[in-house]
């Protein structure tokens, strides 16, 4: 039975609740607005299958080796400027649809208040994966629905946290042929309580209700200028707005990343995305201030897709080293602030501004 006795020890994956054949786990959200595993000890029937299946109880051996790293551009302006950096993992998941398969990644509710991972099986609903969410999203039966999809032949590709990749490795325990997994370069996740709270008190003090949210907007086309723009109607800069900031500062993120159990260069992913932060002193040629990605390359499988993309990209092949230097994300992980216990024991006390 999962017993979670510290709670920097549960990454809030959710796979154990995806595992349970009695369904006698649910997730229940703290005070800090984190969700963590609860059992109904009088369902429980013994099967440990909720333990087989933690990361954080069983991380899955890494026995490959790292391949290549990229720095990359999607030549698509539109599609890059509408994601967090240069735009690749939109052309990854419309080759996937292509396939005939579907895709898996995290979007917003339509009141803006949660994040939640979906299925989307047609290109013209992709938009809604696009882009960073700074908050922790509801897997729920995501797991489950992506072991049908396997098994009914379709080809999967799954974008997550790398907790999240690790947690879905281990509830399907075998490999898939047509499985891709790609993870982020995380610097961890926010809580999603208070995201709510954030929101709640925008819709208050604007009068309205927030019904769409764009969380790294490159307002003037910039890369490193970038910020929340709500509703499409007012921007902050990711230094004026307060949820930015607190994310920024790390007094808000889960305890598990503050000693993150899934950071490295060699991943069990098949690719790696994140920000090509340094971009201008490494390769100041790809840096036209609309956003770069770095691209790991972790598998055959992984490399196989990538190639399917090279005509839409410009790229070049970098050294890890490099990218490390300006990312430390990639290894490290936050660093946990003095002041975190006592924001949060105050913000449940006192309205959020």
């Amino acid at each position: 039975m999962i017993e979670i006795k510290e709670k920097k020890n549960c990454c809030g994956c959710e796979a154990c609740y995806n595992a349970c054949p009695v369904q006698c786990i649910s997730m229940e959200r703290d005070e800090e607005g984190f969700k963590y595993p609860c059992v109904d000890t009088t369902k429980c029937i013994g099967c440990n299958k909720c333990e087989k299946v933690c990361p954080c109880i069983h991380k899955p051996d890494i026995n490959k080796q790292y391949i290549k790293g990229y720095a990359a551009i999607n030549k698509n302006l539109k599609d890059r400027l509408n994601s967090s950096s240069g735009g690749i993992f939109s052309l990854l998941a419309t080759k996937i649809i292509e396939l005939g398969g579907v895709v898996i990644g995290c979007t917003m509710t339509d009141d803006c208040k949660e994040a939640m991972h979906v299925i989307v099986d047609n290109a013209e609903e992709l938009n809604c994966l696009y882009g960073s969410k700074y908050l922790q999203s509801n897997i729920n039966d995501i797991y489950s629905e992506v072991y049908e999809k396997l098994r009914n032949d379709k080809w999967v590709l799954f974008s997550g946290t790398p907790c999240q990749v690790e947690g879905l490795l281990n509830y399907l325990g075998s490999p898939y042929e047509k499985l891709i997994c790609v993870d982020l370069i995380c610097h961890g996740v926010p809580s999603p309580g208070m995201w709510k709270k954030h929101v709640e008190n925008i819709e208050k003090k604007k009068k309205l209700k927030l019904k769409n949210v764009n969380f790294r907007c490159k307002k003037y086309n910039g890369y490193s200028d970038y910020g929340i723009m709500y509703q499409k109607s007012f921007y902050k800069s990711k230094e004026e707005d307060t949820y930015f900031q607190l994310f920024m500062k790390e007094l808000t993120l889960r305890l598990s990343c503050y000693d993150c159990k899934f950071k490295g260069i060699v991943r069990n992913s098949d690719i790696t995305l994140g920000d090509f932060w340094g971009i201008n002193n490494i390769l100041p040629e790809l840096n036209d201030k609309k956003g770069t990605s770095i691209v790991l390359i972790q598998s055959q499988k992984g490399e196989n897709l990538f190639n399917q993309i090279k005509p839409n990209i410009i790229f070049k092949e970098t050294e890890i080293n490099d990218v490390i230097k300006y990312n430390k994300s990639i290894v490290e992980s936050a660093v946990k602030s003095e002041k975190r216990e006592r924001f949060f024991k105050y913000i449940n006390n006192f309205k959020f501004n």
